[in-house]
């Protein structure tokens, strides 16, 4: 899938313009050109872009942060020109969610590869922090588990295995996940602690 929408944030108005004609003679179609005094959650979404291109050298303002926040909460991709080639800077901005980080001069016929390289990295970058969030939750899971197979085993006198198919019977009975059941089964003994 190729990205076509493009949001400019850039306060100089003729690297704006550039950029602008760039993308459209590359077939993008710029969705919004936006200085960042006029950036907020609500202008970002209201462009329905799938890339956001953003200028590095922005005077007063915590840019990072800006970014940080189009990339995480907005869930696009954010390309970064014009920026700083210490690794101090370079380093910040990939933690605070950059796709890519430009800090040469950028011809028009560089943009389409920038965008694309910044797409790929983004979904990658997304499907990591997703199966990051399915293996802890995961793991939550199994640990809720694994305390009320305890609970079970000696409150019950029961082995592992019988607390196990225990509570495996009951989320199959009640149509529940073994983590429900477990939470229960937690809850229940806390309840019915001193």
């Amino acid at each position: 899938m190729r990205l076509k929408r493009i949001l400019i944030i850039d306060d100089a108005r003729d690297r704006a313009a550039w950029l602008k004609a760039s993308l459209e003679l590359a077939e993008y179609v710029v969705a919004g050109v936006l200085s960042w005094e006029q950036v907020d959650e609500r202008s970002i979404q209201a462009a329905l872009a799938d890339v956001i291109i953003v200028d590095a050298n922005a005077p007063g303002r915590d840019t990072l942060e800006q970014i940080s926040l189009m990339s995480r909460s907005l869930e696009k991709p954010v390309v970064v020109l014009g920026a700083q080639k210490d690794s101090t800077s370079i380093q910040a901005a990939m933690r605070a969610g950059v796709s890519a980080y430009v800090s040469h001069e950028v011809e028009g016929e560089d943009l389409s590869g920038i965008i694309q390289v910044a797409a790929a990295r983004f979904a990658e970058h997304k499907r990591l922090r997703d199966e990051l969030k399915e293996a802890k939750s995961q793991l939550h899971e199994r640990k809720l588990v694994d305390k009320a197979k305890s609970i079970l085993m000696n409150r019950s006198s029961l082995d592992e295995a019988a607390a196990y198919k225990r509570m495996r019977d009951m989320a199959m009975k009640k149509g529940r996940r073994m983590a429900e059941i477990a939470e229960a089964v937690i809850l229940a003994d806390e309840l019915n602690s001193p």
